[in-house]
């Protein structure tokens, strides 16, 4: 149920993100929690986005590197420097049966956020 939670939560703010205008189309997960399979998949499920982890073990290391090299003006742009320094590991595609599940979940969790928001 945590697991569950903390995944609406995620495309909650994914959803407020798109609705400000930003295209979103996967996720990039590091740390700790994505050594966790089930905490993978879930978000890939309840986002319905290809969740894409690094191969990198210390990929927090790479993620300041990257902003380094930015800072330098070794790359114009984090995503150019993204493309350069990050290798992908493995990925996670949703299972869109979960997802119609989790589809009804949300719409529960939306009610919830907005009692909490009285």
């Amino acid at each position: 149920a945590t697991i569950e939670a903390i995944a609406l939560g995620t495309r909650h703010i994914l959803e407020t993100m798109q609705a400000a205008g930003h295209k979103i189309t996967s996720l990039f997960m590091c740390g700790g929690l994505s050594k966790n399979p089930l905490f993978v998949q879930i978000h890939s499920d309840v986002t319905g986005m290809p969740v894409v982890l690094s191969r990198e073990v210390e990929s927090v290391l790479v993620g300041s590197a990257i902003l380094g090299a930015c800072a330098s003006g070794d790359f114009s742009s984090i995503q150019e420097a993204m493309e350069k320094m990050v290798k992908l590991g493995n990925i996670f595609l949703p299972n869109m049966e979960n997802k119609r599940f989790y589809d009804k979940k949300y719409q529960v969790f939306l009610k919830l956020v907005d009692h909490q928001r009285e």
